[in-house]
């Protein structure tokens, strides 16, 4: 399955907006979104030490995001406002790159530094 930023962020989004620490983000709360692609990508972020998460490696994959990390967070904030994360999208698309976390973060820097300026 390819990594799919879109859903990435959704996760994240999502996640955030459950508002409390008693409460989970399930793999079909995320609207629009297949629920294994979604569970796929909650392992993906809980590796990368974005969110934590609880997965069942059962088949299909079935994760349970359970909060941000700080990571986490500071990464959603370099993304969350849908013109920056477009002009991310873009920007990497006109240079021929393949998104990454670090190529996001370089992006969403040189973005919003532009912004403030």
């Amino acid at each position: 399955m390819q990594r799919d930023w879109d859903v990435v962020r959704k996760i994240l989004l999502k996640l955030e907006a459950v508002g409390d620490t008693t409460s989970e983000v399930q793999s079909d709360d995320v609207n629009g979104c297949d629920t294994e692609k979604v569970s796929y990508h909650m392992r993906l972020l809980d590796e990368a030490g974005l969110i934590r998460a609880k997965c069942r490696q059962h088949v299909p994959l079935n994760c349970v995001a359970l909060s941000l990390t700080w990571r986490g967070h500071e990464f959603l904030d370099q993304i969350r406002q849908d013109t920056v994360w477009n002009k991310i999208k873009d920007a990497a698309r006109e240079k021929g790159l393949s998104l990454s976390l670090d190529v996001i973060s370089g992006l969403a820097k040189s973005i919003i530094a532009s912004i403030l300026e």
